[in-house]
């Protein structure tokens, strides 16, 4: 269970159902990112409270397997490294890079010293520690060796010899060599598509000795947008479960409890250049227990296998949690985001490429508005990243999505003015979190804009960088905001409505109606909504993230393509995660790398 993907107030709820099951270890990666998400200013408060979850395994008996990374993988925006080493000059990340370990020294200095308290030999929880993260994977076969050394040192200089620290690679004898720190123990990760004896004997082929742990066993899988909603059975993961339990191994359920990619943290996959796949909103995972951290058939059919092999605590699995839904909720509140980028942004005079890097921007969106005159028929795009909408005089002209093409090219039909503005809004869908290609994966308009194939990054462009990471400052101030003209085509804008509850139980936003954008409940970003793309259609909202207390609440969407007719939303009390398109291929859903 990840601590920063589940709201803090429940974690002590989803570590007791955990224990339930018979598990007495969880298992938990660091993201740096989260904690310093500007450089040297440092975040362990609420859902970044590592120690609050640390105490909170000791205080039910349970151990913990801690993976600092630096680099997490998790399907994690950027791996869980923060953004700002991108602009560092000449990084290079997941080697031995001056300006790399530089940061990494000072990250460790800090977060290191903070869990020391907490390690068994200290009397607390932490049995292991990971360094990097299945790092023979990345490649092509990398294998820097003076990098892993240097993370074990780390280690060693801040926290000393008598934790076991432990590399972990996937299924592969390469991957193995190349992840591996001599003399460390070794532990791998695989799915119930694996033989636990063959991969026993390939462990037993590279390290003679010492204990057999699965330390990721696949019980589910992550989606993608577009893709279809992960479905392992229940039955099968419990089997495989019992084998490697016979073969005397330690296994780790990833996951056990998924969580949420709440706001913009969702992680991406480039392969290959020109690739790039979207991970959704929701980080269910077919897990154990739900995003909503509900109990499961796989659950009970885990907690059955368990009961072979040790005593069960006393006492029943507690219930689950109650749901609540909604009658339809008016958005009566219109802000227009071209009408009213003075209460969103700080918006320059650029020469492109300009980049949200270039703004110290982690995440949101970024426009580009050039006031152009003449005959225009053709406006191109080149180095896309990652989804760009695009505007003439407030005419959709269309989308550019790296999803399916990082170039691309938009014909212009309507009659043009002598003069006008062509706006171009992109999104950051997410920042690649596994492959070679993760150090250049900058947000925004990455190469050219070619205006009937004229080159014109050089003009007078007007950029507006807009993290969105909230709406409520523009909702303070209604009194000044500006309208479009009436019978003006649509373009972004966000959509509020008040509305009274003062049930604190969890729910679902169901956006259905709606084409893409961003939804706030209250203060919080819940994520990203695509309903038309799926698997995912609603939005988990914990019952916390509500003012139960007064009742007052407001939810907000920023949608960017269409908006629903009746401008309206509901909360229901079951998610939707597994919608996907009429003739969607799934052939990639779960493959495993």
């Amino acid at each position: 269970m990840h601590y920063f993907r589940v709201p803090h107030q429940y974690w002590e709820d989803r570590i007791i159902k955990i224990k339930a099951a018979g598990m007495n270890t969880l298992q938990t990666y660091v993201s740096w990112r989260s904690h310093e998400m500007v450089e040297g200013v440092y975040d362990f408060n609420g859902d970044n409270d590592l120690l609050k979850y640390l105490y909170l395994a000791k205080k039910h008996d349970l151990n913990v397997v801690l993976r600092p990374g630096p680099y997490i993988c998790a399907e994690w925006t950027f791996g869980g490294l923060p953004y700002w080493l991108l602009n560092k000059p000449g990084i290079e990340v997941r080697v031995y890079n001056k300006p790399y370990i530089e940061a990494i020294a000072k990250w460790f200095s800090i977060l290191l010293p903070l869990v020391k308290p907490f390690l068994y030999v200290n009397g607390g929880p932490i049995i292991t520690m990971q360094v990097e993260n299945e790092y023979g994977a990345y490649g092509p076969w990398v294998c820097d060796k003076k990098y892993l050394q240097f993370l074990l040192d780390q280690y060693k200089k801040y926290l000393g010899d008598d934790t076991v620290y432990f590399t972990m690679d996937n299924s592969n004898d390469r991957r193995l060599e190349c992840g591996a720190i001599p003399g460390l123990l070794k532990a791998l990760d695989f799915g119930p598509n694996r033989s636990p004896a063959a991969q026993l004997q390939m462990l037993r082929n590279f390290q003679a000795h010492g204990p057999f742990i699965n330390g990721e066993y696949w019980a589910g899988w992550f989606d993608k947008w577009g893709g279809h909603h992960a479905n392992r059975s229940a039955v099968v993961i419990a089997e495989l479960f019992d084998e490697m339990l016979q073969l005397n191994a330690s296994v780790n359920f990833y996951m056990f409890h998924g969580g949420t990619n709440f706001g913009y943290t969702n992680g991406a996959m480039s392969k290959r250049p020109g690739s790039y796949n979207v991970r959704v909103t929701s980080y269910d995972y077919n897990a154990l227990l739900t995003e909503a951290g509900d109990t499961t058939d796989k659950y009970f059919a885990v907690r059955q296998v368990m009961s072979k092999y040790r005593k069960l605590p006393p006492g029943p699995v507690p219930p689950n949690s109650p749901k609540w839904k909604s009658s339809k909720i008016s958005l009566k509140t219109e802000i227009s985001l071209f009408d009213n980028l003075n209460q969103f942004s700080k918006c320059v005079k650029r020469k492109l490429p300009s980049l949200m890097e270039h703004f110290n921007q982690s995440e949101g969106f970024i426009l580009y508005q050039l006031q152009w005159s003449g005959p225009l028929k053709n406006i191109s795009l080149y180095g896309v990243h990652d989804r760009a909408t695009v505007f003439v005089d407030r005419m959709k002209i269309g989308s550019i999505n790296r999803m399916h093409f990082l170039n691309g090219s938009l014909i212009v039909t309507d009659d043009l003015p002598d003069q006008y503005t062509i706006s171009i809004l992109v999104e950051n869908l997410g920042r690649v979190n596994h492959g070679s290609y993760m150090a250049i994966d900058f947000k925004g308009i990455n190469g050219m804009v070619l205006l009937d194939g004229k080159n014109v990054n050089l003009e007078d462009w007007t950029v507006c960088p807009l993290p969105l990471d909230t709406v409520q400052p523009a909702l303070r101030n209604t009194a000044n905001l500006r309208y479009p003209p009436p019978g003006s085509p649509f373009t972004p804008t966000i959509f509020c409505g008040p509305f009274n509850t003062t049930n604190g139980n969890d729910t679902f936003l169901d956006p259905r109606g709606w084409e893409k954008g961003m939804a706030y409940l209250n203060e919080v970003n819940l994520g990203r909504y695509w309903p038309t793309e799926g698997p995912q259609i609603t939005l988990y909202a914990p019952g916390v993230y509500f003012n139960s207390k007064y009742g007052d609440n407001v939810i907000c969407l920023f949608e960017i393509e269409t908006a629903n007719p009746d401008k309206s939303v509901v909360f229901i009390d079951v998610p939707v995660l597994d919608r996907h398109k009429e003739g969607q291929s799934d052939s990639d859903d779960l493959v495993e790398f």
